[in-house]
């Protein structure tokens, strides 16, 4: 009697069990559903940011303890290129750029200087909250193709200061300046936007353009 009632026990709580799974599987579906196609790019947009700022970061903080700051900028001229392409992928192209451009490669296109001036208006005004990050993202027509793009502003972090701050050792200020001879880099606080990450995808459908959204 006792064993019975234990197994009928063990066959409710598994029934409730499989009923749990089943709810939220199904809210999983339907938070799914209700994303925008917008929203479902800038999704992926932010998977290969976060990808490339993890493995970039990772790279920086190993080559700065090696032989500081000196390697760091090694690192960001041969490796960040190839962190970069392995993070263009899935029809994904990612670059990053800036107001003030280290590498003259990345300066910014008509659109992106026009985010890279909104987003600092945005930064100067105050009304965005810190831990919000400042982002835009926009469906452009360009005859029969579409193109989703979408920037995210970079802040300025402790990591970067050693080398686009306003104190820079002159002797890796040399270092920089003999690396990259446009270099407008220098001279950010903490907290300013240094620059932003730029990613754009070809979408197969043609869509009616959307405004950005910083």
């Amino acid at each position: 009697m006792t064993l019975a009632k234990n197994c009928n026990q063990h066959v409710a709580g598994s029934g409730k069990l499989g009923a749990l799974l089943i709810l939220a599987s199904m809210a999983s579906v339907s938070q799914a559903a209700s994303l925008t196609e917008q929203q479902m790019l800038e999704q992926e947009a932010n998977e290969r940011i976060a990808e490339f700022s993890q493995t970039l970061k990772g790279q920086l903080q190993a080559a700065i303890k090696q032989g500081g700051l000196p390697n760091a900028v090694s690192v960001c001229k041969s490796v960040a290129p190839a962190i970069t392409a392995q993070n263009s992928k899935q029809g994904w192209t990612l670059a990053r750029t800036s107001l003030r451009v280290r590498n003259s490669d990345n300066t910014p296109d008509a659109w992106e200087l026009a985010q890279l001036q909104k987003f600092e208006a945005i930064q100067s005004s105050g009304q965005q909250s810190v831990d919000k990050p400042i982002v835009a993202s926009e469906y452009i027509v360009n005859g029969d193709n579409t193109e989703f793009r979408y920037m995210k502003a970079i802040p300025t972090q402790e990591l970067c200061l050693g080398c686009h701050g306003s104190n820079i050792n002159p002797e890796l200020s040399a270092l920089i300046n003999t690396t990259y001879p446009d270099d407008k880099a220098i001279n950010f606080a903490l907290g300013d936007i240094r620059g932003a990450f730029s990613l754009q995808k070809v979408i197969s459908d043609p869509v009616s353009p959307m405004t950005a959204k910083p």
